[in-house]
């Protein structure tokens, strides 16, 4: 088990990061709870320091409550404070804790009463249960509750030695099955967390493959329709919006066959979307030979330049495994006052059939 634990930790430096985001900030928030409420219920054993330890109660009293208020208001700003910085202070809390316990331990121990000192044990399974932090600062915990409570018992009461070795034998007995308790809590967290990475990736994958065209590698048709959604029905003004079409491709697909009608459409988007992405615009294929490109903030002007170089770039294409090329495209520039997008492509595809009739191989714009 120890093996598959290690094994298991390791993460690399974006995993470990994400890692620490998403599991410990959880952990974090369910042991600042637990921890506070943990404190709080602590405050009932006041009714037991007022039985046993009556000469000095207000003494006793003032430590417990004091202690409770400090830790309480240090956990209300961890919010602010990263995972690991925010883990220390709460461990300090608790080591903290544990010191008072060893100190009524001691009280106590000059009375005879040597059930105060089981306290830190209570501490152990608690740290190795409901406060949720990692295997380090659990282990550094443990292993100083047990060091404080020898150290203390040892050298200011009088216990007796039996006794505190069978509590240090209690201890740390506690301290191995709860630590290996928390190793095996890590190693299914790590685990979890892995597998849900690559389902999430898979996922992703998948959506993005929904999104985009097998064949160009483009985004396709729904892509599309989730862009037209994030503009919410408004009408961003210059907004260049092309329509391009294969010219003569089912001729070329009658003649030469539909792998070099595929190989055609592959080449056209290569060229389009290297020209639409230095320009960070957005290219999708449409349909069959159709292409359509959005480029927002462009002046009239530039628009027809862009178009006219598009149309440009298609016909200059160098390859050796297909005849020459041509595109014909639509254009139409938005005012920002049209009903919506989609009556502003249905413009630009008005504008590509009268590019078709008019000999193809060229922009015609609305308006212009």
């Amino acid at each position: 088990m120890i093996f598959d634990f290690f094994h298991q930790q390791r993460l690399n430096a974006s995993q470990q990061a994400l890692f620490d985001n998403v599991i410990r900030t959880e952990q974090l928030s369910d042991s600042r709870l637990f921890t506070a409420i943990a404190l709080l219920l602590s405050l009932f054993f006041l009714f037991s320091d007022y039985q046993f330890l009556r000469d000095e109660f207000e003494h006793v009293a003032t430590i417990r409550i004091s202690i409770v208020i400090c830790c309480l208001f240090v956990f209300g700003l961890l919010t602010y404070l990263s995972t690991k910085v925010a883990f220390n202070l709460i461990a300090v809390g608790v080591v903290s804790y544990n010191i008072v316990i060893v100190y009524l331990g001691v009280l106590a121990a000059d009375k005879g009463l040597y059930i105060y000192q089981q306290g830190t044990v209570l501490i152990i399974i608690y740290c190795c249960t409901l406060f949720q932090a990692p295997l380090r600062h659990t282990a550094i915990i443990t292993v100083t509750c047990c060091l404080t409570y020898i150290i203390g018992i040892l050298m200011f009461s009088k216990t007796d030695t039996i006794v505190v070795i069978n509590n240090v034998f209690i201890f740390i007995t506690a301290a191995i099955f709860g630590l290996m308790a928390v190793m095996q809590r890590e190693g299914y967290l790590i685990q979890f967390f892995l597998q849900s990475q690559v389902l999430k990736k898979k996922n992703k994958e998948v959506h993005e493959q929904a999104l985009t065209d097998a064949l160009t590698q483009l985004p396709n048709r729904f892509s599309l329709m989730s862009v037209l959604e994030s503009y919410q029905g408004k009408v961003p003004s210059n907004m260049l919006i092309m329509m391009l079409d294969v010219d003569d491709f089912k001729k070329l697909n009658d003649e030469l066959g539909h792998m070099v009608g595929d190989v055609a459409l592959q080449s056209v988007s290569s060229v389009l979307n290297k020209y639409v992405s230095k320009e960070q615009g957005y290219i999708a294929r449409y349909g069959g030979e159709e292409f359509i490109v959005f480029l927002e903030d462009v002046s009239r002007a530039s628009a027809q330049e862009f178009a006219d170089s598009l149309v440009s770039a298609v016909r200059d294409m160098p390859s050796d495994r297909l005849p020459p090329i041509t595109v014909s495209l639509g254009a139409y520039v938005t005012k920002g006052q049209e009903q919506s997008i989609s009556v502003c492509i249905e413009v630009a595809d008005q504008e590509l059939l009268r590019a078709k009739k008019s000999g193809k191989n060229q922009a015609m714009f609305a308006g212009f």
